[in-house]
């Protein structure tokens, strides 16, 4: 058959023409097969097969013997099919040689016109060296380039696979090129894929890989080329100036043109040096389910169209993915992770499942149409440059520093927050915010009306800190605990119709100092714990029933206009040490209290309201405190279980008075009251009155209630309130009252022995009841014998008798400091001076005093007193005839310092305390002394007092008086011979006292204004005689004393007046001695004791020392 030349535009090169038979088997030889041949070549040395021109339906095989070594230059394509035709190659073909450009290159396979199948099959092995010379070419449309063999490729401009060939009909269509074997190319611009038409498809599960400048692997042109990607497609090579080593390169063309690259799971596109996938022009979609991978820093670029980036499950983008400049976008699908840096995309999409977004981002706008987003990147160049988008199902996690500043939320928004963070955006929508993560979360929304969001909260980890209610959305959307801490950031109430609920995983509010009510009742299953200091005010009807920790400030159940507010859920309550539970309202759970349990206005935060009852249905293990007084009187805590004091303290006001008198009171209804428990009362407007029947009622039991005989103990054993010393009691008189604890300060008087008729047995002795602990055993029948009847005697505080006595001893100071003319100046017959300041004198006196007076409370005073005086004499004349008269004025210093005794506690005669008194005194007085030896003496004396006490119930007390005192003074001295003188003397001394009232911390105390006075008669026998130069004058005397005056009353509390009898007769004797040294230095000493004869008590031992000393 005879061939010719024609050229077809295919690269210049001749293919010999001819006609075979159409529908025969042709032998391999370089006879052109015509239509419906085909043609099998084996073994060595394969000639070239070119099937006729205008041809169709040829095939020509080439099985796994074939080989053959072809020459460009000779055999521009050794294998060529024109139309509809196939080619498949088992064998191993090569061909060398440069073609001399675009328009003239070689291909081992060529398909010349449309719909022609190019395969190399498994065993087959294609290669090339030289330029322009490529493996498998196909030039029209609708053609099928398929490697399943191997094809590599060695030169510049050499591709591996290529359609629409050499670009002589880029307009071409629907060609698809399909590996699964391996492509490689090496040379600049060696592609190993290259799709020049439109609407075509590359389909690589192989690999396809290329190393040369500006030599992608995959190289597409068309519009609407479609590449699909499940092996590797790589680039090895190194950019030069001017070129580029992308992997991946679409849309060269037009900016009309689109392209779809679908990289599948597995498929991986690596650029060593240079972009993974590049889009220059057009529309172009990338999916990604494996590794898309660029080597200089971008992964994937975009160019002028737009780009749609999709990542599915299984999606590795390692480097930049830039959208270029284009409206691009970016969506999600399935699950996965995003890590790298997305820049020029203006918008996300999740759609998918699950996928975490640690990357960052340019976005504007986010939405997330399905599954869960995890945002631990950026999607903005700043979080307020991006707004979010949540629909409903779906879900957007992120912290405070990544989550766009406004979000609308149709779906849920988690905040995952494992640090410390402040989110001040707002959310907006239909949807629900969680709060997830250990850290605190802080939500200050920066619009005016706050997150609008109206799902609901819910706090499933850490802690979440708002400082208005707002932040947590808009009511009715509820508050949700499941685990998390509520902060507050500032005193706020939540919104009356937010619902608040707790899960099993139990739930934290802390207050961090400041007050918030909660109107509504918590429901759920979980705990509830307080935590911060500040209070928490739960009005409302609280069903939760996981039981309550109260770890720190307060939580009040019910304020005062909410007193039918209750925590109703059943559970444990606990009071942790230093936090408060209390309120107007009730607690249906056990209470094991460590902290404070406080009723009423007894809770700081209620100060101001009325008394109330506070009441726990279950039991009270009580190790801690109950705080009952408040700002007044009336307050309870009743506790319908078993109440259990494990040393606790309970802390009451009370007002001491008399039987029924108000008070504070622990109610047990119905239970028992058993353990330790002090009560701490603090009296509120007592003034303190006898109890004659059971007392003040400060702890009830009722409905049956029993106590046991120590449960209760007054703290200091005693309280106190005006005169009287109340004691705790158990039991009253009346049926029903025997377990209740009582005030009293009364011992009933004892009852008269029965009177047992003769042959009658006698009565037994009734049990003694244990008294209250601390409780002296004097006054056992004050706490075991209530409501006794008859007339009790008073238990009087050990202060009553010490202040009683102040008074006495106060007025003993004063006629001590007095005394008589002798014991100050000496005798009469040293007064010899006359004029200006003729003479001055001093003494100093000290003893011991015994005083008991009779009165309410008998007391009895016992101590030293001590004084000192500094006298002058202003002026001395002497009348001619002989009477003297010397005026003078005197300061001193005077002090008692002793014990008290009295009738107090019940007890007579009891040691109660210490009295000290100081006197300041300045005195005047006028001495005149007859020719004969007699005299007058007149003395009037102010002293300023101090008075101070202090008990053995350790209060001290201290006051200040005035006191005045004046004697007038007569003796008469009758010479007896032998030197011998007596002397009888008469004495009348006045005093006037007073005393400041003054408060010592139980009551106040004030003693009336009384006149006394004091008689005095006797006489002093004196001898006189001179020694050695000096005049002795010792002498003895002896006095009969009676006082008499009104009656020390002192008052406690303005109620209560004690009464001390002062009359008393009294006998004295003493001693002296007057000795005149020299012309103008005398000295004087006395002793003497002084007795009762009758009325008060009294027993005094003084010792008096004095000088003088003319001018």
């Amino acid at each position: 058959m005879k061939r010719k030349a024609r050229n077809l535009g295919l690269g210049g090169m001749a293919i010999l023409t001819g006609a075979m038979p159409v529908g025969v088997h042709a032998a391999c030889s370089a006879t052109a097969p015509g239509s419906g041949t085909t043609v099998t070549c084996t073994g060595a040395n394969a000639p070239s097969v070119v099937a006729a021109t205008g041809s169709t339906n040829v095939t020509i095989n080439l099985d796994s013997t074939a080989t053959g070594s072809y020459v460009l230059t000779s055999t521009p394509t050794p294998f060529s099919v024109d139309t509809s035709s196939a080619i498949a190659n088992n064998g191993n073909l090569s061909m060398s040689g440069n073609g001399t450009g675009v328009a003239n290159r070689g291909a081992v396979l060529l398909g010349v016109n449309n719909g022609n199948t190019l395969t190399n099959g498994a065993t087959g092995v294609i290669s090339t060296t030289g330029a322009y010379n490529d493996a498998i070419a196909a030039n029209g449309n609708n053609n099928t380039l398929v490697n399943n063999g191997s094809i590599a490729t060695t030169g510049n401009n050499s591709y591996g696979m290529t359609a629409a060939w050499g670009q002589s009909n880029p307009g071409a269509s629907g060609n698809q090129i399909v590996n699964t074997g391996t492509v490689t190319t090496s040379g600049n611009n060696a592609r190993a894929a290259s799709l020049l038409g439109g609407n075509g498809t590359i389909t690589n599960s192989g690999t396809l890989t290329s190393n040369g400048r500006d030599a992608p692997a995959v190289y597409m042109q068309g519009n609407n080329d479609m590449l699909v990607n499940s092996g590797t497609i790589q680039t090895t090579g190194t950019a030069t100036s001017g070129g580029s080593v992308d992997a991946v390169v679409s849309n060269t063309l037009g900016s009309s043109f689109t392209a779809t690259i679908t990289n599948q799971a597995g498929g991986k596109i690596i650029s060593n040096n240079g972009i993974g996938v590049r889009s220059t022009n057009g529309a172009t979609t990338i999916t990604n389910a494996g590794l898309i991978q660029g080597g200089g820093g971008t992964a994937i670029q975009g160019g002028n169209g737009n780009v749609t980036l999709i990542l599915q499950t299984g999606s590795q983008i390692v480097g930049t993915a830039n959208g270029g400049g284009g409206a691009n976008t970016v969506t999600l699908q399935g699950t996965g992770t995003a890590s790298n840096a997305f820049t020029n995309f203006q918008s996300l999409t999740m759609a998918g499942t699950d996928w975490t977004w640690a990357g960052t981002g340019t976005f504007s706008t986010a939405l997330v149409q399905s599954g869960t987003l995890n945002l631990t990147g950026t999607l903005g160049t700043t979080t307020a440059s991006v707004v979010a988008t949540v629909n409903a199902g779906a879900t957007l996690q992120a912290n405070a520093s990544n989550l766009p500043l406004s979000v609308t939320d149709n779906g849920l928004v988690r905040f995952q927050q494992d640090s410390a963070g402040t989110y001040t955006g707002t959310i907006s929508g239909s949807g629900a915010v969680e709060k997830t993560g250990a850290g605190t979360l802080t939500v200050t929304p920066s619009s005016a009306g706050g997150n609008t969001y109206s799902g609901g909260t819910t706090i499933t980890q850490g802690t979440l800190s708002v400082a208005a209610d707002n932040a947590l959305g808009a009511a009715p959307g509820g508050l949700t605990f499941n685990g998390g801490t509520l902060q507050l950031g500032s005193a706020f109430n939540l919104a009356s119709g937010r619902a608040v609920s707790i899960t099993s995983n139990n739930g934290t509010i802390d207050t961090q100092g400041f007050n918030s009510t909660l109107t509504q009742g918590i429901t759920g299953a979980g705990a509830l714990t307080k935590l911060g200091s500040g209070t928490l005010t739960l009005n409302g009807s609280n069903s939760y029933s996981g039981g309550t920790n109260v770890n720190a400030g307060t939580l009040v159940v019910g304020d005062g206009s909410s007193a039918t507010s209750a925590l109703v859920g059943g559970g444990p309550v606990a009071v942790a040490p230093g936090a408060t539970l209390g309120g107007y309202g009730s607690v249906t759970g056990n209470v094991t209290n460590n902290g404070t349990i406080s009723a009423a206005n007894a809770l700081a935060s209620l100060s101001g309201g009325a008394t109330g009852n506070f009441l726990i249905k279950g039991n009270l293990t009580n190790a801690g405190r109950v705080q009952l007084g408040g700002s007044g009187v009336g307050n309870t805590l009743t506790v319908a279980g078993n109440y259990v004091g494990q040393n606790a303290t309970i802390a009451l006001n009370t007002t001491l008075a008399g039987d029924g008198a108000p008070s504070d009171k622990l109610v047990v209804s119905g239970g028992t009251a058993s353990g330790s428990s002090t009560l701490k009362v603090t009296n509120v407007g007592g003034a303190g009155a006898p109890t004659t029947g059971d007392g003040i009622q400060v702890v009830q039991a009722t409905n049956g209630a029993t106590s046991s005989a120590g449960a209760f103990t007054l703290s200091g054993g005693t309280v106190s309130a005006g005169a009287y010393s109340y004691f705790l009691a158990k039991g009253g008189a009346a049926n029903g009252t025997g377990d209740s604890w009582y005030l009293r300060n009364t011992v009933p008087p004892k009852p008269e022995p029965p009177v047992v008729e003769p042959g009658q047995p006698t009565p037994p002795t009734p049990e003694p009841v244990t008294p209250a602990e601390g409780t002296p055993e004097s006054i056992v029948e004050a706490v075991t014998d209530a409501g006794a009847g008859g007339n009790p005697e008073p238990i009087y505080r050990p202060e009553v008798p010490l202040y009683a006595e102040a008074p006495a001893v106060a007025r003993q100071l004063g006629l001590l400091q007095i005394d008589t003319f002798h014991d100050r100046q000496g005798e009469q017959g040293l007064l010899a001076e006359n004029g200006s300041v003729p003479a001055s004198w001093a003494r100093v006196w000290g003893g011991n005093s015994n005083i008991k007076q009779k009165g309410d409370v008998t007391p009895s005073f016992d101590g030293t007193v001590w004084g000192m005086q500094v006298g002058q004499d202003l002026y001395a004349d002497t009348t001619t005839s002989g009477h003297r008269n010397h005026y003078g004025f005197f300061l001193g210093f005077s002090r008692a310092v002793g014990d008290v005794n009295g009738f107090a506690l019940a007890q007579q005669d009891t040691g109660v305390g210490s009295l000290q008194v100081n006197a300041y005194n300045l005195g005047g007085y006028w001495t005149h002394i007859g020719p004969g030896g007699w005299y007058t003496d007149a003395v009037l004396m102010g002293s300023a007092l101090n008075v101070r006490t202090h008990s053995n119930d350790n209060v001290s007390g201290s006051t200040n008086g005035n006191a005045f005192t004046g004697s007038v003074e007569a003796g008469l001295p009758i010479a007896l011979g032998y030197g011998l003188t007596l002397e009888p003397q008469a004495q009348l001394v006045w005093q006037w006292l007073s005393l400041d009232r003054f408060n010592d911390g139980v009551s106040s105390i004030g003693w009336n204004n009384g006149n006394t006075f004091l008689g005095r008669i006797g006489a002093r026998l004196q001898y006189a005689f001179d020694s050695n130069g000096v005049s002795w004058k010792p002498y003895l005397r002896a006095n009969v004393l009676r006082s008499f005056g009104t009656d020390d009353k002192t008052t406690f509390g303005g109620s209560t007046t004690i009464g001390t009898q002062v009359g008393q007769t009294a006998g004295q004797i003493g001693a002296g001695l007057v000795a005149q040294l020299t012309k103008r230095g005398s000295v004087y000493a006395t002793v003497s004791y002084l007795t009762n004869l009758g009325g008060e008590h009294q027993r005094t031992i003084t010792g008096n020392a004095g000088v003088r000393w003319a001018w």
